[in-house]
C-alpha cells in the first residue's frame, strides 16, 4: 500500500454525556514468565484505560496521540502503509484527566491475535462516553507491539507463525472447505473442534494464557480504580478475534464476569461440559459463522447472534477506517458497521450491566441478521 493513508473516523462516535479520558499502565505477573519465548523475565501485561471524564475538565486540552512512535512504526510495517496522515493518530480522548464523579460499570477488552491494545479505540471511546470504564489488555509477544511503563517494548514473536499450524497449507485448505459447509450449530462446533485439534493445537493453549492476562489485569484495575468502579452487576467482557474467544472463556469460567460479547472470534480452546449461565452475544461475519457457534450452545441465559454480510474479519477493528482494502476489511460501509457495533455493545451492556429495561432488537439493515437463540 503506497501513498498517504487518511483516516476516516466514524461520525459522532464520542456522543455520550461524557468526554473520554485515557491512561496506560503495566501489570507484572510474577507468577508467570514470558511464556511465548520461554524467557526468564516475569510476564508483562500492557493496559490502556478508557473512562468517563467531565466535559468541563477537558476544556481547552488537546487530544492525546493514539499510538507511540514504536507502535505506529510497527503498524505501518505490518499493514504496508507508507506515509500516515496525522488524522490516523488521534481519537477523541484526553490523557490522564480526572475521572468523572460517580461509579461506572467495568468492561474488560482483549485485542485479537497480532493486533494492538488500541485496535478498537473508536468503539471503546463510544462506550466510555456513555458511562463505562474499559480496560483494554495487550498480550506480550502476541501483539504487533506493546509499550511498557519502564520504556521497553515487545513485538510479535515471528516464531509463533511456525508454531501456530501443524501444516499451514493443510489448515488453509481444510478451513476453506469447512467454512463453505452449511451446518447446524452443533455440527459446526464438533467439526471446528476436530479442525483445531488437528491443525491448530498451539492456539488451544493460548486462550488459557490470555485469560490469565485478563484476570491479572483485572486485579490491578480493581485495586487502582476501586472508587470509580461499580461491580454490583458484575463485570463485562468483550474482544475481537482470539480476544473475543477469551471474553467467552472469562464469562464461562470466571464468576466475576456476568456477561460478554465475542466480536468475530473463532472458539479455540477446551470446553469441559458446563452450561453457560450468563448473557452472551456472538458477532460474526457470514463467512466465519461455522467456527463461532460454541457460544450458541449449552446455555441457559439470553444469547444473541448477530451476523454481518459483506464483512471481513479485520473490518471489525478500527483498521476498517484506514485500510481501504475490501478483502481485508469487507465491503460494508465503515460507518454502517460501526453503528451496528456500537448499538450491540451499548444495548447489551446497558441491559445486563446497568439493568436498563431495554429490548435487544437490532437495527434495520439488509446487511445484518439479528437472532435471539
Amino acid at each position: 500500500m503506497s501513498g498517504k493513508q487518511k483516516a476516516s473516523a466514524p461520525m459522532g462516535y464520542v456522543s455520550g454525556e461524557y468526554a473520554v479520558g485515557t491512561t496506560c499502565f503495566t501489570v507484572v505477573d510474577k507468577n508467570r514468565k514470558k511464556v511465548v519465548d520461554e524467557g526468564t523475565e516475569d510476564r508483562k501485561i500492557a493496559v490502556r484505560m478508557y473512562y468517563p471524564a467531565d466535559k468541563d475538565s477537558v476544556a481547552g486540552k488537546k487530544y492525546a496521540r493514539l499510538f507511540s512512535e514504536a507502535k505506529l512504526a510497527a503498524i505501518k510495517n505490518e499493514f504496508h502503509i507508507g506515509n500516515v496522515s496525522d488524522d490516523m493518530n488521534y481519537v477523541e480522548y484526553y490523557e490522564d484527566v480526572p475521572f468523572a464523579d460517580g461509579k461506572f460499570p467495568l468492561i474488560m477488552f482483549s485485542m485479537g491475535y497480532k493486533a494492538y491494545v488500541e485496535c478498537n479505540s473508536y468503539l471503546l471511546c463510544a462506550l466510555a462516553s456513555r458511562g463505562y470504564i474499559i480496560a483494554s489488555v495487550g498480550h506480550a509477544y502476541e501483539a504487533i507491539e506493546n509499550d511498557y511503563d519502564d520504556g521497553t517494548t515487545d513485538h510479535f514473536d515471528k516464531r509463533i507463525q511456525k508454531a501456530m499450524y501443524t501444516s499451514m497449507i493443510g489448515a488453509v485448505l481444510a478451513q476453506n472447505r469447512f467454512m463453505k459447509k452449511k451446518l447446524g450449530y452443533g455440527e459446526a462446533a464438533e467439526q471446528f473442534d476436530e479442525f483445531q485439534k488437528k491443525y491448530t493445537p498451539y492456539l488451544i493453549g493460548r486462550t488459557g494464557e490470555w485469560r490469565k492476562d485478563m484476570e491479572k489485569a483485572l486485579e490491578a484495575v480493581k485495586e487502582r480504580y476501586a472508587d470509580c468502579i461499580d461491580t454490583s452487576r458484575g463485570i463485562g467482557a468483550t474482544g475481537h478475534s482470539l480476544g473475543g474467544c477469551t471474553a467467552y472463556h472469562l464469562c464461562r469460567y470466571n464468576d466475576e464476569f456476568s456477561c460478554g460479547i465475542n466480536i468475530d472470534g473463532a472458539l479455540f480452546g477446551e470446553f469441559p461440559e458446563k452450561t453457560m449461565e450468563k448473557p452472551f452475544c456472538q458477532i460474526s461475519c457470514r463467512q466465519n459463522v461455522n467456527c463461532e457457534t460454541r457460544p450458541l450452545l449449552q446455555t441457559n441465559a439470553d444469547t444473541y447472534h448477530i451476523i454481518f454480510d459483506d464483512m471481513a474479519h479485520l473490518g471489525f477493528t478500527d483498521a476498517k477506517f484506514y485500510i481501504p482494502v475490501k478483502f481485508i476489511s469487507g465491503k460494508l460501509d465503515p460507518d454502517e458497521l460501526f453503528r451496528h457495533l456500537v448499538y450491540c455493545h451499548i444495548t447489551f451492556f446497558d441491559k445486563y450491566l446497568k439493568g436498563v429495561d431495554i429490548a435487544f432488537e437490532g437495527l434495520q439493515s439488509d446487511k445484518t441478521e439479528y437472532k435471539k437463540i
